[in-house]
This record gives structure tokens, C-alpha cells and sequence, in this order.
């Protein structure tokens, strides 16, 4: 592989400094990251009125959600290839486009069937957006500014989440469900023409034969045949993830699932053997800084969304709070951790990866750990600490473990790393959701109804699930290296 090193010739006093372009590009990312997010948070607030605007349930309805995350699972790897062959630029404007008119399409829908498909091809958008964002800041910023650059992006991220369900609630009450969709349409266009002005150009991008815009090889009935297991394998896990809630793990239609998963992934990881133009390159997972950085960053996400699944539950139903009340305290979470991303990312450019990341996931640990001994009476300003907390490790870990992970590929692989670093969240989410759900309902627990002593006991025992979670992800951060194989600095 090629030269690793990202940093660009030091200025006239020796310093590494960004170009005069970075910043704009910084810019330019940062504002569909922050679409991405709030879209997404938008899109749930808007769930009670669509559903009955179309006359379906709330359940139903969910199927918006439910099709736009399993959307922009399936096809993460492969953009990350792409981006890598063709430059992350053209990928990234494409996503915001398709995301941008797919929110046309959603607000257009008359039918349920018509909302569920938009809502799949705005998750096929997001997927081109979150796999090439890191990989335009890793390759425009020089490496010793990395981690301050992703920190900003998960600062964006952290904001869209926080600011979304405020301004998705203000535009359905005021105008509509289908507001809620249309407002990304001209925010998309913003960040499309700012692109066209401020992304660095595509035409070489690594891998390109010259004077082609795809590589040789790269469309051989071998590399279909990968895309095609990939996306099979890909398919029906997520959709039995989604659904294992629902059905149980036993149900033939689970059985069903999962062996559709562990066949495809199965074909895939054989036809990538020996493949030279295989579209997930596997020697990235001989580092072993890359592989703990991704089943750190996984382990993460699994313990944070096990949290946020059931606390708007427990504020309503166990609390007995106001959904205003309830939405404030949420967003304490987020909130800290927009605060804290940039700075752990500008201390990740100095002190490397493994303390900081170490630290944060031990913060988070200990947070679900406070969040397991609140109860009936527990006051809603002690529930907003544990928040904080749990925001404060996240935030603290999210920025050097990125950078970690997009700093130990190569640049010729930056696409790559950021699509495996965006699977491991999306994975992530979906195996938090199941294992929130099914601990809280195999310990008796209920929704829809004033809590009990039951219900209070089951948000426990999935609070102490997800601490176990965060457990494995300090040893996983830990045990990195403090150096890529690479040479480059966690």
C-alpha cells in the first residue's frame, strides 16, 4: 500500500498547518453531518402525526425509521470502496443530493408504501455522506490537526441531535409532519453548492487506471458477486435486528433471517480471498490500533443507545414527566457531548488516542452505572447528571478513537475506514436497540402504561447490560497500541 503519511510539508517555520482550503472543507462537511443528524431526530418527532395523517399506527409508522437505517447499513462498505476509487468528493455531493431530493419525496408521500421507499433512498444518501465526510477532513487536514478536525464533526453531529427535536417540533406543530422532511431539501442544496465551490476536485483519485473513471476489474462478476453477498448479508441482518424484538430469537422467520446473513457474509468473506480488487480491503484489520478502534467504537454505541432507547420511558412513564420536560432532559446527553468532542479531538492531536479513549469509555461506564441505581423517587436533576455523564464519556471518547481508527489506513484507504468506522456505528445502534429491548422485556418489563416496581427493576437490568458493554469497550481501548504500524500517532 502507499504512503500513509497524511501530513502536507511543513510551512515556513516548520510548523504543520491546514491549507487555506481545509477550513472551508471543514465547513462544508460539518453542515451535512449536522443535516444528517437533524433530519434524522426530526423524523421521529414527526412519527405521531404522520401516523395519523396516513391513518396507520404509531408501530407502523416506525417503518420510516426502521427503512432508513437499514438503508444506510447495506450499503456503507461499498461506498467506502467507491470513494476511495473515485474520490470522496463526487460520492459525498451525490449522497447530499440523492439525501436532499429523497426529502422531497418524503414530504410528497401520500401513501406509507411511498414515505418507506424515499425514506430507503434518503438512507442510501446518508450512507455516501457519513462514509466519505472522515475521509475529507482525514485527507484535506494534515495529521497532526486529525483529531481536532473530527472532533468538530462529532461536535455537528452532536448539535443536529440536540437541536433537531426542538425545531422538528416547532415545524410539525406550526405546518405539518411533512415539513419535518421538506426543511432538509433546501439545507441539502446549500451544502451541494458550497461542495461544487470548496471540496477538493475528484479526477485522480487512487486506484483509477489513468484516463478512466473506474479501475479495471472493479465491475468483474467476482466483485458483483462480493457486492451481492455483502448486500444480502448485510440485508438480512439488519432487518433481523430490526425486527428480533417483534418476532423473538427462535422464530422461524429469525432462523430464516439469520441464516440469510451468515450465508452472505460468508460467500463475501470467501471471494475477497486473494482478490486484488476486493471491495473491503481485510489487511486494514492486521492493525491492531484500526481493529480495537473499531470494536471499541461498537461497543460504544451499543452501550449508548441501550440508554436511549428506554429513557424517554422512564421520564413519562416512570418519572410521570411532561413530554417538554422530558425532551430537555434528553437533550442534556447530546449536549455535553457537543461540548466535549472538539476539545478531546484537539487533546487526541497531543497526547494520542489510548488515554483519552480509555478515559471516556471508563466515563460512560460509570454513568450507567449511576443510571442503574435510579428508581421510582429519583429526582429529575440527579437523572440529568448521569446524563451529563454519559454524554461526558462519550464525548471524551468519540473524537480520538475516530481519528485513531482513520489514522491507522493508509491514505489510498481513507473511504474504507471511514465506511467501517460509520458500520460499526450503525451495527452498533441496531444491537443497542435489541439488547435494551429484550433484557427490559425478559425482566418483566412493560411500556404504554404507568411503570411498577417491575418495570423500574427491567430499565435496571438493562442499564447493567449496557454498563458490560461499556466494560469490554474500556479493555478493548486500552489494550491499543499508543503507535499505528503505520507510524502514524493514535
Amino acid at each position: 500500500m502507499g504512503s500513509t503519511h497524511l501530513t502536507r510539508p511543513p510551512g515556513p517555520t516548520g510548523r504543520v498547518t491546514a491549507s487555506s482550503r481545509s477550513f472551508p472543507v471543514l465547513v462544508v462537511v460539518g453542515l451535512g453531518t449536522l443535516l444528517g443528524a437533524m433530519s434524522g431526530s426530526m423524523a421521529n418527532i414527526a412519527l405521531p402525526d404522520l401516523g395519523r395523517d396516513l391513518g396507520i399506527s404509531v408501530e407502523t409508522s416506525r417503518w420510516t425509521v426502521q427503512a432508513f437505517h437499514i438503508a444506510v447499513g447495506v450499503p456503507l462498505l461499498l461506498v467506502g470502496r467507491f470513494a476511495d476509487l473515485l474520490g470522496p468528493s463526487r460520492l459525498y455531493l451525490t449522497g447530499t443530493s440523492i439525501f436532499g431530493l429523497a426529502a422531497l419525496g418524503c414530504g410528497l408521500s401520500g401513501s406509507l408504501s411511498m414515505l418507506v421507499l424515499m425514506r430507503g433512498i434518503q438512507g442510501v444518501g446518508a450512507a455516501m455522506i457519513m462514509a466519505c465526510g472522515p475521509a475529507l477532513l482525514t485527507t484535506t487536514f494534515p495529521a497532526r490537526m486529525r483529531g481536532r478536525a473530527l472532533g468538530m464533526l462529532a461536535t455537528a453531529t452532536y448539535l443536529g441531535l440536540t437541536i433537531g427535536p426542538s425545531v422538528g417540533g416547532i415545524l410539525v406543530a406550526e405546518a405539518g409532519w411533512r415539513f419535518a422532511f421538506l426543511a432538509a431539501a433546501p439545507f441539502a442544496l446549500l451544502v451541494v453548492l458550497l461542495g461544487m465551490s470548496f471540496l477538493p476536485g475528484s479526477n485522480t483519485a487512487h486506484g483509477t487506471a489513468p484516463g478512466s473513471s473506474t479501475p479495471p476489474g472493479l465491475f468483474s462478476p467476482r466483485n458483483m458477486g462480493e457486492a451481492a453477498a455483502l448486500a444480502l448479508g448485510l440485508s438480512c441482518l439488519l432487518f433481523f435486528l430490526s425486527q428480533v424484538g417483534s418476532w423473538g430469537v427462535a422464530a422461524p422467520r429469525s432462523i430464516l433471517f439469520v441464516s440469510g446473513a451468515v450465508s452472505g457474509l460468508l460467500v463475501f468473506a470467501h471471494l475477497q480471498r486473494r482478490n486484488p480488487t476486493a471491495l473491503l480491503d481485510l489487511s486494514l484489520f492486521r492493525s491492531r490500533l484500526f481493529t480495537a478502534a473499531v470494536l471499541s467504537a461498537g461497543a460504544n454505541y451499543v452501550a449508548l443507545f441501550s440508554v436511549i432507547l428506554l429513557m424517554p420511558f422512564y421520564l413519562e412513564e416512570g418519572l410521570h414527566l411532561s413530554t417538554s420536560r422530558a425532551g430537555l432532559l434528553l437533550g442534556v446527553q447530546p449536549l455535553t457531548m457537543a461540548m466535549v468532542a472538539s476539545p478531546s479531538g484537539w487533546l487526541s492531536d497531543k497526547l494520542g488516542s489510548r488515554l483519552l479513549a480509555t478515559t471516556g469509555m471508563a466515563t460512560l461506564a460509570l454513568g450507567l452505572w449511576g443510571l442503574g441505581t435510579v428508581g421510582e423517587g429519583t429526582s429529575a436533576g440527579l437523572v440529568a447528571v448521569w446524563l451529563a455523564v454519559i454524554g461526558l464519556g462519550t464525548g471524551i471518547f468519540i473524537s480520538p478513537n475516530s481519528a485513531a481508527l482513520m489514522g491507522a489506513a493508509p491514505a489510498s484507504r481513507q473511504g474504507m475506514a471511514g465506511s467501517v468506522l460509520a458500520q460499526a456505528r450503525t451495527l452498533g445502534i441496531f444491537c443497542g436497540v435489541v439488547l435494551a429491548s429484550t433484557t427490559f422485556r425478559r425482566a418483566g418489563g412493560t411500556t404504554g402504561q404507568p411503570w411498577t416496581s417491575v418495570d423500574f427493576h427491567a430499565f435496571t437490568a438493562s442499564t447493567r447490560s449496557a454498563l458490560v458493554l461499556a466494560v469490554i469497550g474500556v479493555l478493548l481501548a486500552g489494550l491499543r497500541g499508543s503507535r499505528s504500524r503505520r507510524g502514524l500517532t493514535s
